[in-house]
């Protein structure tokens, strides 16, 4: 698996988990779930910029 593959992997995978973590924090309304949501979708950003 090359390096490029691996991101591409890591980075649908965190937003999946993005995802999740944003809608049981909002449909629970607690903040610091969707707030650590938002930081991986800002993490997977980043990671596609550095590609």
């Amino acid at each position: 698996m090359t390096r490029t593959k691996k991101l591409n992997l890591i980075s649908i995978l965190l937003t999946i988990k993005a995802l999740v973590m944003i809608v049981l924090g909002v449909a629970a309304q607690i903040p610091a779930p969707a707030v650590t949501g938002i930081g991986f979708l800002l993490i997977v950003w980043a990671i596609q910029v550095l590609k």
